[in-house]
Order: C-alpha cells, then structure tokens, then sequence
C-alpha cells in the first residue's frame, strides 16, 4: 500500500488563479480609463503592420429582430469601433484570447499585441467583438451570452454554416456591415461569401449602459467625446514614433445616420532628405524629415526632424544582454519641430505612443525623447533604478539607454542638423534650438545630468557646432570663434558689433542665450575663448577704418569704445558725429571742427549748421563722454558766440535760399534742409538782444512775408539797402489788398504784421505803406520786369495802382520818366501801353470812339479823372472826338487795317454821320472819295453803287451794284451813304451799270425767259423816260446794240407768244412795217431819242425787204383778188 493512500483525506490546499472576472477588474484598476485607450488599439495596430485606423463612434441602435441570441439584444445600441487595415493571424487569434499573456513577448519589433493593454477595453464595454481575417468573434468575459460558461462564440468564413448564419441574421451583423461600408468600401456578401476573407480588422465595443459585474462604469456619448478629446490633445505625437501607421482618423455617427470626420491626422516622411550614419560609428541610424498634419476644425502642418540612432551589437555587453533578455531594441528615437517654436516644458517622453501628460515623463529638453522603454504595469510611467528597484531589469534597461545611447542620438541629431543647414535644408536657427538649454532643466536632476552629458560629448571632439554670423551655413568650433562681448550691452549695440566684425572677416558667432549657457558651463577651458572687449574693437576699427560703417552703427560702436574711458586711443578714428549724420575723425584739424550750443547760443539759431553740431539725440553715455572730450580739449571741439551765429547764419543759408531774382525765398517747414517753425523769431531775439544796426545782414532772407504757420510755406525776404519791402500796415495807413498782391507780383514784397518783426533799424528796411512808398519801390525794381509783369497784370490791379498813384501831390523828373515807360494806359483795343510818345482819346460824354475800334496804337484811352489827372501830368496829347475819326480814316485810306476792322470803322462813321459830318465838313469830304466798299476785290467810293431804296435798280441789277448790307443797316447809315454820294436816281445811273443789266438779261433770256423779260421791260422803261443813253460813248452804245435785252412781239401773225427779247439791230420801228412787218419785230412806243439811238428808225436791210416781199406774193397767191385788198395794195407800193 502506498503511502497516499495510508493518509486520511484532508481539506485542499495550493495556489488558486483568480476568477477572470476578478483578474479583469484589477486590471481596469491599474490601467487608465481616456485617450491611452485609443493609444493601446493604435499600438496594436501598428504591431500588426497596419498604416491606417480609423475610430467611429456610432449613436445608432440597431436592430434586435434577428439576433443569434436574444442576450444579445443590449448590445445592439451606440458602440465604439476601431478599424484597421491589418488582418488577424491565427496568433493573433490565440493572443486575443490569452489575456495577460502578449504574443509579442519574444518579438522586440511589437510593443504589445492584445496583452494587458488590450484588456482597458473593458472600461468601455462588456462584450468586445472583433472581425479579421476568417472570422467574426464575440468575447463574453461574465459567461451569460453564450451559454454552458462559454466565454464567448467564433464564426468562421469557412464554415458553410456560419457563413449563412453571417448573411441571413441581418440584425446581428449589420453594424458589422454598415461600418465597414463607411471605413473600407467593402461589400459584406462579397467578403463573406465570395472572398470569405476580410483583409483588414474591425473591433466593435457596445457602450455599457448598466451596471455589470465587470465595471459599473457607464459609458454614454459625452464619455466618448471626452475619449476622443483626450486622444486629439495628443494626436500631432500619435503617429511620430510609430512604424507602420500613418493615419489615425475619428469619425462620430450621429442617430440619424450623418457622418462627420472630427479629426484625421496623417504622417509622412518626404525621401527626398534622408541622412544616414557612417558605418564605423558605434551606432547606426538616419535622420530624416517627418509631415504631420491634423485636419479638423482647422489645418495643420508640422514638420519634424527625427533622428533614429540604434546601439550597435558589441559595444555595450550590458545592453545586448538585456536586449535578449528583455526582447527589447537598443534604439532612441528623437524628434523636433523645425516649423513652429515650442516650449521646452511640453516636450515629452514617448514609447512609441506618447506617454501621459504628466510631470515624470517631462524632459525639459527641446526634443520629444522615444524608445523601446521598460514601462510600469500600467504603461503610464518609466522605470528609472530608484531605491526601491535598483536591481530592476527594466530600470537598468532604460539607465543604459539614457546614458548609451542617448548621447550619441543627440549628438547625430545636432550633427545632422548642421548638415541639412548647410544645404538650406533646415534654418541654421533649429540647429541652436536644438540645443539642452541648462536653464530649462536646473530643476530636473536626471535630465540636466543627461543634458550634461549630452554636450561634453559635443565639445570633447571640438567639432564645428558653431555657425558663422557671416555666412551662417558655414559652421566653426568654439576654439575659432570670437564671441559678443560678455557685459551688458544694448542690443543695438550688440548687432553693430556684429555687423562690424562681420565685415571685416573675423570669426563671428552669435548665439542664443541656451548656447552661451550651454559653452559657459561646459565647455573646457572657457577662459581660452575669444570675447569682444572696447580695446579689441578698436584695434579692429584702427585696422579695417570705417568707410563702409553706416552712421547708426558709427553711433553704436562710438558708445562701446568710450566706454572704458580711453579717449587717447580715439585718435584718428572717424567716429565723431555731427548732426548732419557725418562724421569727423578725432583729430586737432580745422575741418574736424565740431561745434557745442549753449543756452545764450543755442543751435536753434543755426539750423543750418546743425552738420557742424554733434547731434542732440546721442545716447546720455556718449554725450557725457564727449563733454568730457571738450573740457579736456583732447580734440577740436568748441563753443559759439554771436559774431559766429551772424557769420555762420550767412555762410550756411539753404542751398535753395541763395540769392534769387525777386530776392524772396520760401520757408517750407516740412523741408528738413529749411530751419524749423519756431527758428525766425527766436532769431530776432537775438538780433534785438546782441545788434543795434542790421547793416552786417545785407543780403540774409531773415523777413518773413507773412507770420509763419507750420501748413504751408512762408516766403522770406533779404535786408537789402535799395528796398524792395513795403509793410501793408502801420499805424497811420495800410496798402489796398488789390495794390499788395500787385506789389508781390511785380516782385516787390508786402510784409504782413508780425508782433515779433520788430528792430530799431527795421525801418530803414521795410517801408511804412504810402503811395510815394509804393513808387519808390517799383521804381528800386528791375524796370523790364516790372514791365512785363504789369503787362500780365489785370485790368483791376492796374487801375488801383493808378488810383493810389493818382494821390501823390507832384512827380520828380525820374519819377514822370519811370512812370511814362509803364504800361499803365489802355489802347482802344484794350491792352495796356506806356505813355511815351503817345496820344490820348478822351473818352467821356457825348459821342465817343468805341474801343472796339481799331484805332492805332498810338492811341490810349483816356476813360476817367485818373486817366485825365496823370496823362497830363505826363504831357500826354488828348485827343477829341473828331480827331480820333480823322486817324481812324487814315488807316482806312492806308489799307493797314483788315476789312473786318474796315468794316467796323465805316459803320461807326455812318451811323453817326450826321453828327460827325455836321462837326466837320473836312472830314465828310474826305469820306466821300474815301474806297471803304470792297467789290469783287476792288474798294470804290460810295458815289459808285445804287440806292437799295429805288425799287426799279432792285429789279434790273446785280447785288453787287448796291452797297453791302453791312452798311445799310439802318436808316441813319443810308443817310450818311447819300450823304456821300451814293447814286439814288435813275438819271445818274451810269452806262456801266446799264451795261451789266443788259448783259445779265442776254443771259437770263434763254433759261429764265420770264426774269429776263421783267428786267428788259423795267431796264428800257428806264433809258426812255430819261436821257441815259446819251452818255454811252460809241463802243458802249454798240455794244448795247449788240445785247438781247429789248422785249418786242414777234413779227407776223403769230400770237402764241406775245413778246420776246432781241438786240436793237433786231428791230424796226414800226413805221416800217409795210415794208418789213411780216420778218421783223416792230416797235413804235419808244421816243424818238431812244429809237434814234438804237437805230430803230434806220432803213431795213434790202434782204428783209426782199424776204417779206416773198412773204406778201404767197399771200397774193391765195387771195381771191389782191386788187381788191387795199391793205395788201398799200404794202406793195411801199416797197
């Protein structure tokens, strides 16, 4: 018998695993309920080689007709699903449903794939199911779905059967359906029963809505916003370490179905800049550049330098130890914002997913710190060798990573760095920000040590880590650089140093305040450095000059080598300001004078000579330094009295104050090169103060016009002996406005009141207003000029300057000269002329010339008193009425005027003719052989045209035969026209005129029969009732003779036409008409002086004679007998 058998039963005794129940619940204890979550479903994800997840929270119920089982009905409402496009391998599978006990145990490149992580899920939900691969699973940790104390159930897309379960209870899965839709645009029949396989994963966790015996922890939609926010506070760190996935997306459901992206962040590394480490190194790895960009509310973009640095197997026995020990990889990853400036205080630890937000995992470092770290339980901290775990593998672990191989990542970061600033692939400025600022972590013992570390490891090799203030993508080490000079120094001052050394090739470097802390406390041998000081400075600007310095920088380096109060070895250097920006050397020269005001002699007095001043905007440093200069007349610096203002004022005027023609200037406030507003009359002050006599100011524009205002310029006039100035007030008189602007504009000057324009010896430069003033200016004035203007001047202007002038009592001999030269006297055209050798028109009461006249310009009107007052004055000829006619028709008899001025003149003469030719007899005569009627080119008197009055000369001649209607306008010109001989009756009408009727008859009798017979009639009407024709000579009568002109009936019995128009030769008197009767027209009215002159009673020519015998034997023919016709009997006798 054995021995166990030989013993009594006793109770049980051993260790007990504790219900899963229980296990879970300790779990959801240690592990975090947020955003760390999501971060444990992205980890996994990456793990399984997906590059995107994708987080929906969907507040739709669906459902619960078709179910697998009617338990499941609570779980058809909201849920949170995770998606991504890895799919489960049969380890996954197992792991899945192994928890506590990660798969990835073994495999250093997984951080944790469905291990105690995965089980924080359970916050959330009771009934986790997943769908990957070939299968669809539902977990039921309490055991009360699925019956018989399964712990949940599988279908697989294998099974013919499950496959039908999958397609045909439509509720269970249409969630499944629905989200996959949404995420990866897959058909579910396709997936199930063509493919029968998913080719990615898809978690889905029903929110907890009642208390359970896992957690009595309700999720609702508000916890799941909060999880998503947690999640999106972190979300631009997400997916910075990670391997594989490069975009994490939320979406929210809502219950209606509507779909909106609340985030999705991408990540992506451009292959472009990648730089890898050199194979003899102790360790590998690469830096490159890594996109993140966030899009939700708003669009943003970070850019980042990664670098990757691995600790080479064999180098470190610890670590490689450990690493197969621990399955972890000896790798630090470290990242930095190139494109935005963030505080060291956010920067961060990470394992692989950023650890929370919390003060242990701050590093203070201006770099975001990853690795494969050994992590508390809960996966919220680091395990550092404190007294508790000295001997802990995971803390050793993460000690060696800090103090091996960070180090060296940081030193390749740096490094790298400077390699992509050199190519303009970075800005230099991320270089020094990547520097540990000291500062920043004086507070966090490990990290400063770390920090430390960090650059003794950078300055041991004295490696060019500098960058050049000259050219900033070249590098140097400390040992070749010059720094900024150590004391508190102004930052101008700081970048003109800069700028100095700069130019000058030395080895300038400016770096930020965490650099110099950075080489101040751990550089070796910092006493060795090169540091700017006053005496370097000045060696270097002895050395180099200063020509190329601009004056701001003059200004700035000027301040720093006084400082040290060496002022001996300024000597020759040209840092001496003066006010207009120049600068002199410090010399004893005379052209390296510069000038100091007092409070007697400020240097308002001489704003232009605020070159020759050392400027009054110094800084109080320098302007004490150089005060001390003057007191120790170490150099050429002196003091002003008032002989060197006078001196000074004249030899310094503006540029554009020199002397002009009108000898004003203008004072314009706003132009820097014109002394300031509140110059001039602190200038009189002193002239009142220091000088009785203003002689030693001849020539100085120091008299303001007009009171100077700061809007507009002010003109200036000079001191001068022969006085153009005139005041245009005083106490006793004042000048009329229209008077003053014509003294301006004749370049004389009138100076309005001023309180402070005030001198004993003013008066002998400005006169009081009088009319002898104003002549005596015009006279000191340049007389051509004057001239001119006066000649540009208006009608108003130079009628005031004649009334004003008009009150002087008498004139001197130079004054009638002066005055007799001006062209203060109006022609009748209107302009204005001197009174030199001219004459005068009276032009008052009565009948006087109109101006409009064109009388010659020798003539001026003399219209009022003041005309009249100051013509004789200046013995001016006046001429009366009647002799300003007389010159009018010696320009007509001239012909030097145009015949429209003809034309005017004439009209003139005879609309008034009664009275002029009243007046004078002489001038009548003269008008009546006067040719002012211009005819076809040709003047004629007025004897030669015709009354337009006489009806008849209307009817039988031209136009031209009368007057123009310019002159027979009125009944008062006709008059004056008869007066003068026009011809207004049919006796005077001359042969000529006779003549042209009759030719224009013989024209019109063709094409205007009527015309012509109208005019014939009235035409020889005319010549019978009065003896014209005995004034036609022989050639005119015969060339009447030969004209068609006389209207006669045609001869014969013809009756159709009663009349027509032949010439003379063509008719016979009518007692002719036994003879001629039948073949010429007969005419028997006219007197016998007429027919006589025209030749109507001449015999017949014998060939008409014989023709109208011919005429009467035809006649014979038909009579029945001829003997009894006694009037054909008569005829025949008579021929």
């Amino acid at each position: 018998m054995s021995l166990k058998t030989k013993k009594k039963t006793r109770a049980s005794f051993g260790a007990t695993a504790p219900p899963f129940i229980d296990y879970l619940k300790d779990i959801l204890r240690r592990y975090p309920d947020g955003g760390q979550i999501l971060k444990e479903l992205i980890q996994n994800a990456d793990d399984a080689g997906a590059t995107e997840v994708v987080f929906i929270h969907d507040e739709r119920s669906y459902g619960t007709e078709s179910l697998w089982t009617d338990e499941l009905g609570k779980y058809q409402g909201p849920a949170l699903y995770a998606y991504n496009n890895a799919a489960f391998t049969e380890d996954d599978w197992k792991g899945i449903q192994t928890s506590g006990r990660s798969v990835k145990r073994n495999d250093p490149n997984k951080v944790g794939r469905f291990g105690i992580g995965f089980n924080s899920v359970y916050h959330i939900t009771d009934v986790p199911s997943v769908f990957s691969s070939g299968h669809l699973g539902v977990m039921d940790p309490q055991e009360k779905i699925f019956g018989g104390r399964e712990g949940g159930f599988q279908w697989s897309l294998e099974d013919e059967e499950d496959r039908e379960n999958l397609m045909n209870i439509h509720d269970q899965f249409k969630p499944f359906r629905d989200i996959l839709s949404l995420v990866s645009r897959q058909e579910w029949s396709k997936i199930i029963m063509e493919d029968q396989h998913f080719d990615g994963t898809m978690f889905r966790f029903p929110l907890r809505n009642e208390v359970s015996d896992i957690s009595d922890n309700l999720y609702d939609s508000d916890r799941v916003v909060q999880l998503f926010d947690s999640f999106i506070a972190d979300a631009d760190l997400s997916l910075l370490f990670l391997k594989h996935v490069t975009t994490v997306s939320l979406i929210h459901i809502n219950i209606d179905g509507s779909v909106n992206t609340r985030l999705e962040v991408k990540s992506s590394v451009p292959t472009d800049v990648i730089l890898r480490s050199e194979d003899n190194s102790m360790t590998e790895g690469s830096t490159r550049f890594k996109l993140i960009t966030l899009n939700s509310e708003d669009h943003k973009e970070t850019k980042w330098l990664v670098t990757s640095c691995t600790m080479k197997e064999g180098n470190v026995e610890k670590i490689d130890s450990l690493a197969k020990k621990l399955s972890f990889f000896p790798q630090v990853d470290l990242a930095f914002p190139c494109n935005e400036k963030r505080d060291c205080s956010e920067s961060r630890l990470s394992c692989f997913l950023p650890l929370p937000n919390n003060e242990s995992n701050k590093t203070g470092l201006p770099v975001y710190v990853n690795a494969c770290f050994g992590l508390t339980d809960n996966r919220r901290h680091i395990k550092w060798q404190e007294e508790d775990q000295k001997h802990d593998e995971h803390a050793v672990w993460n000690e060696l990573l800090m103090k091996e191989v960070l180090p060296q990542a940081y030193l390749m970061i740096i490094q790298d760095a400077i390699k992509l600033a050199q190519e303009g692939n970075l800005q230099v400025s991320s270089v020094y920000d990547l520097w540990p600022d000291i500062a920043e972590i004086q507070h966090k013992d490990k990290w400063r040590v770390i920090a430390l570390d960090v650059l003794h490891h950078l300055f041991r090799e004295d490696v060019a880590v500098l960058s050049l203030a000259k050219d900033e993508r070249k590098f140097i080490s400390p040992s070749e650089a010059v720094f900024p000079c150590n004391g508190p120094t102004s930052p101008d001052i700081l970048a003109t140093i800069k700028r100095t050394l700069v130019s000058c090739g030395e080895n300038l470097v400016t770096v930020p305040g965490s650099v110099a802390r950075a080489i101040n406390e751990t550089y070796p041998h910092h006493e060795s450095l090169r540091h700017v000081t006053p005496a370097f400075l000045r060696g270097v600007l002895h050395r180099i000059g200063l020509h190329n310095i601009s004056k701001e920088d003059k200004l700035c380096l000027l301040e720093y080598v006084l400082s040290d109060g060496k002022y001996r070895e300024l000597q020759g250097l040209q840092l001496l300001p003066l006010s207009d920006g120049s600068f002199r050397s410090f010399t004893n020269r005379e052209e390296d004078t510069a000038l100091i005001d007092s409070n007697e002699f400020p240097r308002a007095l001489l704003p232009c000579c605020k070159h020759l001043f050392i400027p009054d905007d110094l800084s109080p440093a320098c302007r004490t330094h150089l005060k001390q200069l003057a007191r120790e007349k170490l150099f050429k610096v002196i003091n002003i009295d008032a002989d060197q203002v006078k001196e000074y004022t004249r030899r310094y005027l503006p540029d554009d104050w020199k002397p002009t023609r009108t000898g004003l200037v203008k004072w314009d406030i706003s132009n820097s090169q014109h002394p300031p507003l509140d110059w001039l009359q602190e200038y009189w002050k002193f002239l009142n103060t220091h000088f009785k006599e203003l002689s030693g100011f001849t020539g100085m524009p120091l008299i303001p016009v007009s009171p100077p205002f700061v809007s507009q310029p002010v003109l200036l006039a000079r001191v001068q002996q022969k006085t153009t100035l005139i005041f245009q007030k005083s106490k006793q008189s004042s000048l009329p406005e229209q008077l003053a602007h014509l003294v301006n504009k004749v370049n004389g000057t009138v100076v309005r009141e001023n309180e402070w324009l005030k001198h004993q010896d003013l008066d002998s430069y400005v006169l009081c207003p009088s009319p002898r003033s104003v002549m005596k200016i015009l006279m000191n004035l340049d007389s051509q000029h004057l001239i001119r203007e006066l000649q540009t001047s208006s009608d108003r202007e130079r009628e005031e300057l004649k009334d004003y002038l008009w009150r002087l009592e008498s004139l001197s001999g130079s004054e009638k000269d002066f005055l007799s030269r001006m062209p203060l006297f109006q022609t009748m055209k209107g302009s204005y002329v001197a009174a030199q050798s001219k004459q005068a028109v009276l032009l008052g009461s009565g009948l006087t010339i109109p101006k409009e006249l064109p009388m010659p310009d020798s003539v001026v009107q003399c219209a009022t008193e003041v005309d009249c007052r100051l013509l004789k004055l200046l013995k001016v000829n006046l001429l009366d009425t009647v002799q300003a006619v007389n010159l009018l028709i010696d320009i007509v008899e001239k012909g030097t005027c145009s015949k429209e001025d003809t034309g005017k003149i004439m009209t003139w003469i005879l609309q008034h003719g009664q009275i002029i030719f009243f007046q004078n007899q002489t001038l009548k005569h003269r008008c009546k052989n006067l040719k002012f009627i211009e005819v076809n080119g040709e003047l004629k008197t007025t004897s030669s045209f015709l009354d337009p009055r006489i009806q008849a000369f209307k009817i039988i001649f031209e136009p031209d035969i009368f007057p123009p209607a310019l002159y027979t306008k009125t009944p008062q010109m006709l008059e004056s026209l008869t007066d003068l001989g026009l011809l207004n009756k049919e006796v005077d009408v001359p042969p000529g005129h006779l003549l042209h009727a009759a030719t224009k008859i013989d024209k019109l009798h063709v094409d205007s029969k009527t015309e012509a017979l109208k005019r014939a009639q009235v035409l020889l009407k005319m010549l019978d009732a009065n003896d014209l024709l005995s004034k036609f000579s022989r050639e005119e009568l015969n060339r009447l003779k030969m004209l068609k002109w006389v209207p006669c009936a045609k001869p014969g019995n013809d009756k159709s036409q009663r009349s027509c128009i032949f010439c003379p030769d063509e008719i016979k008197h009518s007692m002719f008409d036994d003879i001629v009767g039948h073949v010429m027209p007969l005419m028997g009215k006219l007197s016998d002086r007429v027919s006589n002159k025209l030749g109507l009673k001449c015999l017949p020519p014998p060939a008409k004679v014989i023709e109208n015998l011919s005429i009467l034997i035809l006649k014979a023919q038909k009579m029945a007998d001829p003997d009894t016709n006694l009037d054909f009997k008569r005829k025949l006798n008579s021929i």
